[in-house]
């Protein structure tokens, strides 16, 4: 924690001195989420069952100035329900410079993921790695047309350090969509780079893992309805420097489609053909941050999804609750979650002092 204070405190400094230097605006917020997300999975192969229950609040002060530029400070606390061995169960911080332009987004340091637009697919991202790894360390830019519809966008997240204690680990991620009357061709890209140790002890070297995307989807309303489909084909290249030190190139393809109104959506996700994760069994979480149910060996991972969405007291409150009913090939299991998000940020114009 003395840490964290230190930071803190240069950081409240450096805001001051923005504020006496010109005409600013200060941002005062806070963003907080609760998460309960219950896995059970006792009948699948490829994942397993367990209970993410949490709660997450984020103080945040910065400065915006000439319309367009942003320095912002925030603090992650989170607390894991039932976890009594210390006050809080994580302590993380953010800390960024932003532009913003009706076209242009720029961010430098360290920011929300939720930033990004692509790379949505549980492919990449599983919802309690979402949760729990929140920011992005690094850049990132994107490009929108005028009416948002059409993107492209760049990101690097560097998440580990190489030393006694951490190993180095950084993924490049890229994701952008060409929207044509309904139709939305794009692509989604991950290469991601993990180093351990050199040890022959632990036996575990240097892993390169790139996932590329593209895709295909319509957008269309109909009846009052609207209804999503896209088919992805799905390129793997994975290699273990200090095992095999040969390619891997797993690849399959996948089918969603749904159906949404008043806030429900019923959704279908079916994944066929290979096993993408093949070096799961030695590294994990360390380079896979989707949902395991992709290194599946028997061919078929399918998802069935019924939820609610929806925003209230002028998007400030977000709610989400749904379940799934997830097929490996080797049974079926189920997941059940409620999300409550609140979004609160303050402005206080400063004159220019004189």
């Amino acid at each position: 924690m003395p840490t964290i204070l230190r930071k803190t405190t240069l950081c409240l400094l450096l805001v001051t001195m923005l504020s006496s230097a010109q005409a600013q605006t200060l941002r005062l917020g806070a963003d907080f989420t609760t998460l309960f997300d219950n896995k059970e999975y006792a009948t699948t192969t490829f994942n397993s069952s367990w209970t993410l229950f949490s709660a997450r609040l984020t103080p945040k002060i910065g400065m915006q100035w000439a319309e367009s530029n942003e320095l912002m400070f925030a603090v992650d606390l989170v607390q894991d329900f039932g976890n009594k061995t210390k006050i809080l169960s994580d302590v993380n911080i953010q800390l960024y410079y932003g532009y913003s332009s009706p076209q242009l987004r720029l961010l430098a340091g360290i920011f929300p993921r939720e930033e990004m637009r692509g790379l949505d697919s549980p492919l990449f991202f599983d919802r309690d790695f979402l949760y729990y790894h929140n920011r992005i360390n690094g850049v990132l830019a994107r490009y929108e047309s005028k009416d948002s519809k059409s993107f492209a966008e760049f990101a690097f997240d560097y998440t580990g350090i190489r030393d006694m204690n951490t190993r180095e680990a950084f993924m490049i991620i890229s994701a952008g969509e060409y929207n044509l009357r309904g139709v939305r061709f794009g692509y989604d890209l991950m290469v991601g780079h993990y180093a351990k140790d050199d040890n022959p002890e632990t036996k575990e070297g240097v892993v390169d893992n790139i996932l590329a995307v593209p895709h295909i989807g319509y957008d269309v309303k109909a009846g009052g309805f609207d209804i999503n489909l896209q088919l992805s084909y799905i390129q793997s290249l994975q290699r273990d420097r200090y095992y095999e030190n040969i390619w891997l190139h797993p690849w399959g393809g996948e089918f969603f489609c749904a159906v949404s109104r008043w806030g429900v959506t019923l959704s279908n996700r079916l994944y066929m053909h290979d096993n993408l994760f093949p070096l799961y069994s030695r590294y994990g979480k360390d380079i896979y941050y989707g949902t395991p149910f992709y290194r599946t060996t028997k061919g078929i991972y399918d998802a069935i999804t019924a939820s609610y969405n929806n925003t209230f007291f002028n998007k400030t409150l977000d709610l989400s609750a749904g379940i799934t009913m997830e097929y490996d090939g080797t049974g079926w299991g189920t997941r059940q979650w409620l999300q409550v998000k609140v979004n609160l940020d303050y402005g206080i114009l400063l004159g220019r002092k004189k």
